[in-house]
């Protein structure tokens, strides 16, 4: 008799103290300021964005200075001037940023590829926590030579290198120094409700790095020693009558792939060459200014970046980082039960998205219910995402929402085979199919809660996998002359049903400090 395998595990709560308890003494360290404040402007007409601040939107407005250094000193005056403006209109958000300079001809600058890290050169960024949550930022950053990076910062210090946003920034390099023009559209950023009076106040940060100094300076200052990032930002407020944008984007899209390699006579699957087209698409809507409904069919691996190569020797599963566009879209939400101690950073991974679209668990040689192997396979290589649908985002109270539920295909090889029979007949090939991949539904629930401006935050998950084990190995028997059903291929090596729960809970004192 067959029995169906349900594992449930309960995991306790996760209890998350920040970095560097065990080292901290007593008496909490003075690195808590007073947050700073700058005024965002309406503008009635569109910014021309050119890297020159000389619009009249630009010259009419007084600028927000007094950058102080995070790094190699703490909290001194900063080395160079800088200078930052915002303005918005109905789509946007404007950010003119004059970064002076007493030696232009020293600015370090470097072109590279988008979201790159690591290279020597100047940078400015501007990081806007729209939730105004203390937890979470969107960071839109470039050098002088106009390379663009983005990231997510969510739960405070914690980022997402992933994240990509379509926005516009140009700069240039004059003799006082260069200047950086942002446009970033309302339609790229998530924010809750406005008060009474339509207004909305954010948190802002900008900062400077300056390579030939090795300096980190910031608007808001930031202290060395301080527990935290997006919750040490300053406000902007001024913010009146932003809409809602109608957040729909369809990117659908079409691909071949052609394999070349010297081609195997006796090898009925491949010749020379080898096309397989593919097609599909993403969806993504706006449901209201701080959730996100995506929904994907059969995603593309092609428009993200290839997983470098490695060999791996081990037993265990090998992971990679997730690039696809629409598990990347609110991701960090999954996250669960991080642990903070000694600045060190962790928790438990219960969604591996990677597994959906994954390569077949089930190899294409292995033998049939005979014991026989075949001579030649031709397996895919991934699996079909049926579909998949995702809502993630945050809500003006406070709740965080992520709920993904995707289904991947049934996948078969096709073999070919040398039989020999009994007695004194001849061999022969036949072909026939197998398994290699169950058809499998992944869901996953989570939802959290924060507290007191994002210090106290609880939350919770359950994640379910569920698959499709009867299917069975159809091998060819010669005593019937027809294929036969063989034994259920999947029943060994996968459980049918799989859930896993679990609450999770961070608390910080004394403004963060603990």
């Amino acid at each position: 008799m067959l029995l169906k395998t349900v594992r449930l595990t309960a995991l306790l709560p996760f209890l998350a103290l920040p970095a560097g308890l065990m080292a901290q003494s007593t008496s909490a360290p003075s690195n808590i300021a007073v947050a700073r404040r700058m005024q965002a402007h309406r503008v009635e007409t569109a910014i021309h964005i050119d890297g020159k601040l000389d619009e009249a939107g630009w010259t009419s407005v007084r600028a927000e200075g007094d950058f102080t250094t995070q790094w190699p000193r703490d909290r001194a005056p900063a080395s160079e001037k800088t200078e930052v403006r915002v303005l918005y209109d109905r789509d946007a958000i404007y950010v003119g940023v004059r970064l002076f300079d007493s030696r232009p001809d020293s600015i370090a600058a470097q072109l590279a590829r988008r979201d790159v890290t690591g290279i020597y050169s100047d940078w400015v960024h501007v990081v806007i926590d729209s939730y105004r949550d203390r937890r979470t930022g969107f960071r839109f950053s470039v050098n002088p030579k106009g390379v663009q990076k983005d990231v997510r910062h969510f739960d405070d210090r914690m980022e997402d290198v992933n994240w990509d946003a379509v926005w516009q920034v140009e700069t240039t390099v004059d003799s006082l120094g260069w200047v950086a023009e942002y446009r970033i559209p309302l339609s790229q950023l998530r924010y809750g409700q406005a008060d009474a009076n339509g207004a909305r106040m954010w948190g802002i940060q900008i900062s400077r790095d300056i390579a030939r100094y090795q300096e980190r300076t910031n608007w808001s200052p930031i202290a060395q020693t301080a527990n935290g990032y997006v919750s040490r930002f300053g406000d902007i407020e001024g913010l009146k009558d932003l809409s809602a944008p109608r957040r729909l984007e369809a990117v659908p899209y079409l691909s071949g792939r052609l394999t070349r390699a010297p081609g195997i006579t006796e090898n009925p699957f491949y010749r020379k060459n080898a096309t397989t087209p593919n097609v599909g698409g993403d969806v993504r809507l706006g449901v209201g200014s701080g959730l996100t409904l995506t929904a994907t069919v059969n995603p593309d691996f092609g428009q993200v970046e290839l997983d470098p190569a490695i060999v791996n020797l081990s037993a265990f599963e090998q992971a990679f980082p997730e690039r696809r566009p629409f598990f990347v879209e609110g991701a960090d939400i999954f996250n669960f039960g991080r642990l903070n101690a000694n600045n060190s950073y962790g928790g438990l991974q219960l969604l591996y998205s990677r597994r959906l679209g994954r390569s077949p668990q089930r190899g294409a040689f292995s033998a049939d219910s005979f014991g026989r192997r075949p001579l030649f396979a031709d397996a895919p290589t991934e699996t079909s995402i049926l579909g998949a649908v995702k809502l993630s985002g945050k809500t003006a109270g406070g709740w965080s929402i992520g709920i993904l539920d995707g289904v991947t295909s049934r996948e078969e090889a096709r073999l070919l085979q040398n039989i020999a029979p009994a007695g004194s007949g001849s061999p022969f090939n036949i072909r026939r199919s197998t398994p290699v991949e169950p058809l499998t539904n992944y869901f996953i629930g989570r939802t959290r809660r924060d507290f007191r401006q994002g210090r106290t935050v609880v939350g919770a998950i359950l994640t379910h996998t569920a698959r499709d084990l009867s299917e069975r190995d159809r091998p060819y028997d010669v005593g019937t002359s027809s294929f036969v059903d063989g034994p259920e291929v999947f029943r060994s090596m996968l459980t049918a049903n799989a859930a896993v729960g679990g609450l999770d809970f961070e608390h910080n004192w004394s403004n963060r400090v603990y």
